[in-house]
């Protein structure tokens, strides 16, 4: 996902964990991509704060800092209402696939953007130290009756038990 170039220094997602969902606002540090920014972020941590609603009355939002460790997200999710109009970034030159990833207990279908063909071991194993961008998702967790959908979200790729295409 790009982010128009006019847009604040920061982007609000939420950040799916073993144990449940943060709102988090991410200042981007300079990079224009959710998913530069992740795969770039220095150290095993990044940095945050918690979003969430104000009871005080004023309808603001609270902000907190927030530290969380890499490795423990499994999706990372922009928020429409925050996050301006993206576009689909050089995605239209590269090779869709619909693919099914499962992390933990939870399965992912959606699509990812190849830029060429390769084996999908290959792929795994490239990876597995990465947050993969995938377009028309669909989330399926434990013993929750209905999916989650979403246009666009970061998967880890650390957090990947099983990777494959759907025909």
């Amino acid at each position: 996902m790009t982010l128009n170039a006019g847009f604040t220094a920061t982007a609000v997602v939420d950040l799916y964990l073993a144990r449940g969902r943060l709102r988090a606002e991410i200042p981007l540090h300079g990079f224009s991509r959710l998913s530069d920014l992740f795969n770039n972020a220095p150290g095993e941590f990044i940095g945050a704060f918690t979003h969430m609603t104000s009871l005080a009355g004023e309808g603001g939002v609270v902000r907190r800092e927030l530290v969380v460790r890499l490795r423990d997200v499994r999706l990372v999710r922009p928020i429409v209402e925050r996050m301006p109009q993206a576009s689909q970034g050089g995605y239209e030159q590269r090779l869709p696939a619909r693919v099914v990833l499962d992390l933990d207990d939870w399965q992912v279908t959606g699509d990812i953007h190849l830029v060429d063909r390769v084996r999908w071991l290959d792929f795994a194993t490239g990876a597995r130290n990465r947050f993969i961008s995938v377009n028309n998702a669909s989330v399926r967790f434990v013993n929750v009756p209905e999916p989650l959908e979403c246009e666009y979200l970061l998967v880890n790729g650390a957090r990947i038990s099983a990777l494959y295409e759907v025909v």
